[in-house]
C-alpha cells in the first residue's frame, strides 16, 4: 500500500517524501519539544524501520514522553539509542540507517565538521539536514553589518555592535531561547550542547556538508532566510 501522502508545506517532510519509503529511518536528536520529531512522518511515508538517537540521557523525562506520543499516534515500535551521535559514529561497528533525518543539532555543536562526518559514517543513502544559518546582513544603529556567503558566525567571538545586531535580530524570533546570543553563557565547553555555537551561511553550509563526503541534491531556505534544509546522498 502506498503511503499517505503529506503537505510539502515542510521542506523536511517534502524531501523525506522522495527517499525513506521502504528503507530505515534514523531521526538523531529529535526529542527535543518531543512534537517535532520525524519518526511520526517517516512512518507515515513508508519508513520500514525505525529508530531514534539523541543525546538526552536514558532516565530523562523526554524519552517516556516520546514513548508516549508513539502510543498515541499508533506507531510501531521504535529502537531508542541515547548516545552522542559523534561518539556512536565514531566508535566501533556503529549502526548504519538508509535515510537520517537531522533538525537543529548543528548549530549546537562546537564541531560542525565533525559532526556532518559522523552523521555521513551512519547514512547509507540519504540526510535530510535541517539548520538555523545567518543572514546576509544585520542591521547596525547606523548602516549594517554583512556576513559574507562562505563565512560562518562563531557565537563565542560576536562582541560589540556585531553582537548586538545578530543578538537582536534573534531575541525577535526566539526572545532569550539562544543561550551565547539571546541569553548569557557563563562558560563555554566543547561538551556543553545547549548553546548556539555557530550560524553558518547557506552557501557556507553546503560546502562544510560537501566536504564532509555528502552530495547535495536539493536545498530549501525558510522561516524567511533563517533556515535551511538540504537532501544530501551519501
Amino acid at each position: 500500500m502506498r503511503p499517505e501522502p503529506l503537505p510539502e508545506s515542510d521542506p523536511r517532510d517534502a524531501f523525506l517524501a522522495r527517499v525513506v519509503s521502504g528503507r530505515s529511518f534514523a531521526d538523531v536528536g529529535g526529542l527535543w519539544g518531543t512534537v517535532n520529531e520525524r519518526v511520526s512522518v517517516a512512518h507515515r511515508l513508508g519508513a520500514r524501520a525505525l529508530t531514534m538517537i539523541d543525546v538526552a540521557p536514558a532516565e530523562e523525562p523526554r524519552w517516556a514522553a516520546f514513548e508516549e506520543r508513539r502510543i498515541q499516534l499508533n506507531l510501531p515500535p521504535v529502537a531508542c539509542l541515547s548516545s552522542e551521535v559523534i561518539r556512536l559514529a565514531e566508535g566501533p561497528n556503529p549502526p548504519l540507517f538508509e535515510v537520517v533525518h537531522c533538525s537543529g543539532v548543528l548549530y549546537h555543536i562546537p564541531e560542525p565538521l565533525r559532526l556532518l562526518r559522523a552523521l555521513h559514517r551512519i547514512t547509507q543513502e540519504h540526510l535530510v539536514l535541517h539548520s538555523l544559518v545567518a543572514r546576509g546582513e544585520y542591521a547596525l544603529a547606523e548602516g549594517s553589518f554583512r556576513v559574507p556567503d562562505a563565512a560562518c558566525l562563531f557565537i563565542p567571538a560576536l562582541a560589540g555592535s556585531e553582537q548586538e545586531a545578530v543578538s537582536g535580530h534573534w531575541r525577535r524570533l526566539v526572545a532569550d531561547g539562544a543561550v551565547g546570543l539571546t541569553r548569557e553563557n557563563p562558560t563555554w565547553r566543547m561538551n556543553d550542547f545547549g548553546p548556539w555555537w555557530w550560524l553558518p551561511r547557506p552557501s557556507a553550509l553546503r560546502m562544510l556538508c560537501q566536504i564532509a563526503g555528502f552530495t547535495v541534491l536539493g536545498d530549501a531556505e525558510g522561516w524567511d532566510g533563517n533556515a535551511m534544509t538540504l537532501l544530501l546522498a551519501a
